[in-house]
Order: C-alpha cells, then structure tokens, then sequence
C-alpha cells in the first residue's frame, strides 16, 4: 500500500509556553466552546474485543461503509512499550503520537527499528507532545526512515480499484480555543485526519481542542485518529455526512493507562476497516 505522494508547509511546529493563568482561561474557553456541539452531540462507539487482545471498531453499526477495503491498525501513547505490542496484520499502520518517553532518542531509534520489522505496506507517524520536546525534533523525519512522517503534510495512499485515500497529519496538540492557524491548512478533501490530541467532546475525557473540533466540522472527514489523553480511549461519532460515507468517528487509540498505569500498556491496537 505504498504512499504516492505528499504535501504540506515546511512542518514548523507552534511552540507555547503553558502558564498556570493560560490554563485557567483555556479552561473558561472551553465552557463557551461547548456550544460548538450544540446540534452534534457525539455519539459512543463501540470497540469490539478480539481474542488477540486488539479491539475493533464497531464500524458498520453506526452506518458506515466499507468502501476501500482497507484494513488500518491504530496505535498511540506507547510510551516506549511498541514492542509489547501484538499487531494484527493490515494495510496502514498509524501511530498518533507519544511514541517515546520524555522525547529518548534511544526509545526513537528503537520505535523506528521495530517500524521496520512490522508487516504493513504503509506506515504513518505523527509526533506527540513527547516528541515535540526533543532534542531530535527537527530531524525527526530523517531519524523515522521506516515510516512516513505527517508533520502539517498529507500524502496519498494508493488502493486497488478504489480512489485514494487522502491522510493528513497535524503536529499541533495543546488544546486551542479557536482559529488554530495549522487547522486551517487541512485540505478539505481529507479522508483521515491524525491529531495527537484529540477534539473537543469527542473521545477526550473533557480535555479536548475546540479548535480540532471546528477542524473536523469544517473538513467532514471519515476517521480521525488521535491520543494523547490515556484514559479517554475509545470512539465517538458525529453526523457529518460527506460523500456517503455517514457519519466522521473519532477514535483515540491510547495504548498505554493512566493513574499507576500511565506508562504502562493497558489496551491493544485497533482495527479500523475502511
């Protein structure tokens, strides 16, 4: 399942300096933004548990389709743990971030390598907040040789009798009241959007960004993927229809727990046929 092409800026990333104030009014920020959802109240979804210890999307119960015949594997916050995985096989593996701990190279390098060992024909990474605060951050893309790295870029992956399907990878993730000027980049046509962090109210344990959640009902997307907040794993759906693909499912693949567990595995991948 080879990547054809790609797009995007240059991949700067917006750094900020997170204060105790800043905190408290992105806070306010979001009780005003929760009207966003008024007439879109995301709806659960549910993970089927595999016997390999994976979980899949409930897709075709809430009205999706599976027009591709793809198969993708989605993975987040390991934390340095990948290689406790089991993954199932598929056609696109997608890792939304956290991938080390504390940005280790050594943990980077590892990731990479045993990228490489993984049986998927195409395999995207987005930086989390771990990676984001790296010494390795700029050279990133050169250090994940295995992978195709979506940093505020797309790419294309080709599929057999079928159109493209059109990926987008953000490297924004700190919860953004409105306007996010990296949001603004995501072309309209993307099929799957990959975030770190995750919308507003949707799979995010109250912690979410309204700016992504504009985002995605601005662009209608089929699938976004996200991370971040460990103990909000799981899906939801919102009704925004595009192309008769029903409605856009919000999926935060954290693998590893929270509390006690927060560097530990606590979930396996997802399935997500497509």
């Amino acid at each position: 399942m080879p990547v054809t092409s790609a797009f995007g800026t240059d991949g700067s990333v917006v750094a900020a300096a997170v204060t105790c104030a800043a905190l408290l009014v992105a806070a306010m920020v979001r009780c005003r933004n929760c009207s966003k959802l008024a007439g879109q109240r995301p709806q659960t979804v549910q993970l089927l548990a595999e016997a390999s210890g994976c979980a899949r999307l409930d897709w075709h119960r809430n009205g999706s389709s599976t027009r591709r015949g793809l198969r993708l594997v989605c993975i987040s916050d390991t934390h340095g743990h990948h290689r406790e995985l089991e993954l199932p096989a598929g056609d696109v593996l997608i890792h939304a971030g956290d991938f080390t701990l504390h940005g280790k190279e050594e943990q980077a390098r590892d990731f990479n390598a045993w990228l490489g060992e993984q049986p998927h024909r195409t395999k995207l990474v987005v930086l989390g907040n771990h990676e984001n605060n790296s010494g390795w951050n700029k050279s990133a893309a050169e250090l994940l040789s295995n992978a195709t790295l979506l940093r505020q870029s797309g790419c294309h992956v080709k599929v057999k009798g079928s159109e493209d399907l059109r990926v987008f990878g953000t490297d924004f993730f700190w919860p953004c009241p409105s306007g996010n000027p990296n949001f603004a980049e995501i072309p309209l046509d993307t099929d799957v959007l990959i975030a770190h962090g995750p919308a507003l109210g949707c799979a995010d344990g109250g912690r979410g960004c309204p700016s992504l959640l504009e985002a995605v009902q601005r662009i209608k997307p089929e699938l976004v993927v996200s991370g971040h907040v460990h103990f909000a794993r799981g899906a939801a759906s919102l009704q925004l229809a595009r192309g008769g693909h029903g409605p856009t499912i919000l999926l935060n693949a954290a693998n590893c727990g929270s509390g006690k567990l927060e560097r530990a595995l606590a979930g396996g991948p997802i399935i997500v046929d497509i």
